[in-house]
């Protein structure tokens, strides 16, 4: 049986080997309720990658959500350090917090270890080839990036189409200059479509998460009966379903009047990502997602690139699979291969 710390070096090693720059300082920042063999490992291979100086943090979970803000130790570390690895627990903020802040605002950047248990980040998405990852994924940005519309189909049902009206962000776990952000281990082609476009049905059969990024609230996940979704001029319209249908609408209930827009449409590109209870789910190649409300922060560092006009305190992301991706008409995506 391979060592839980052996399994976490293998997944940190594609991590660091694309982000860890010759001699520059990186911080991992951990927490108390972490698997200790996941900070281990990441401490591990971005010394083996090269890096300089390699400092760690390790944080105690808060007592709730709601007020959290990191200590500003913390946060003057990470903004000093060259490259930040987050790998707290879900007890912390994530994504869109002030820890993230601190790093893009410092011209720094982070890469976020995503919310799976220790064995889930060793294994699934982790595989993956990072630079092939990164490479299949740019080549789906790109070509959605130069079309007016793709149409997204399904074998549940889903028939969406939306306008395109700027660039596709390609998120891999990593961190360029631009964006500064990197999601580890993931995998999409990550658009914020033309406001007021979408138009048809987008069938969620597979996962939903929501990400609060006002307040906070319960999680969707694993979808065990079909949500049924309709667009029109790029709101959602009319919903049908069962029970996780009733949960997601109790959530937009409790947000904004702009929750009903769509914001994103993303593209699984992992071929190694596994239809599991957590944000792996969305990245498997041979998925679509879409994302009800917020993306003005889509792009991170780059937002004003990548993303929309549209502000709200949830970022709600579904997902369908079995997926056929088109765009102007060219099938890019089908049968869980990319064929450009």
């Amino acid at each position: 049986m391979v060592s839980p710390f052996v399994e976490a070096l293998r997944a940190a090693r594609g991590l660091s080997d694309i982000n860890v720059r010759q001699g520059e300082e990186v911080l991992v920042l951990s927490s108390a309720d972490q698997d200790p063999a996941l900070h281990d490992a990441l401490i591990a291979a971005c010394d083996a990658a090269g890096a300089g100086d390699v400092s760690a943090i390790t944080l105690v979970p808060p007592d709730g959500l709601g007020t959290y803000a990191h200590p500003r130790a913390a946060l003057a570390a990470a903004a000093a350090a060259d490259l930040t690895i987050v790998a707290t627990s879900m007890a912390f903020p994530r994504a869109y917090d002030d820890m993230t802040q601190a790093i893009l605002g410092a011209g720094k950047r982070l890469v976020l270890i995503n919310n799976a248990p220790m064995p889930d980040f060793a294994r699934g998405a982790a595989r993956a080839n990072a630079q092939t990852l990164l490479d299949d994924t740019r080549r789906v940005a790109r070509a959605i990036s130069e079309a007016s519309s793709v149409r997204v189909r399904s074998a549940g049902g889903t028939d969406l189409t939306v306008g395109i009206c700027r660039p596709c962000m390609v998120l891999t776990g990593y961190a360029d200059d631009e964006c500064g952000f990197g999601s580890y281990p993931s995998g999409e082609a990550m658009s914020s479509p033309a406001e007021g476009t979408a138009e048809g049905t987008f069938v969620a059969d597979e996962y939903g998460q929501v990400v609060y990024i006002s307040g906070s609230g319960p999680q969707i996940g694993l979808i065990d009966e079909p949500i049924r979704l309709y667009f029109e001029r790029g709101q959602l319209v009319d919903a049908q379903g069962g029970a996780k249908k009733r949960l997601l609408d109790s959530i937009m209930a409790a947000a904004d009047e702009h929750v009903v827009n769509l914001g994103e449409l993303g593209i699984g590109t992992n071929p190694f990502a596994r239809p599991i209870a957590h944000v792996e789910n969305k990245f498997r190649l041979g998925t679509a997602h879409i994302a009800l409300g917020d993306n003005h922060l889509i792009g991170w560092r780059g937002a004003s690139t990548y993303g929309g006009t549209i502000v709200s305190g949830r970022h709600i992301d579904l997902v369908t699979a079995d997926v056929e991706v088109a765009v102007d008409g060219t099938t890019i995506i089908k049968d869980a291969r990319i064929l450009i």
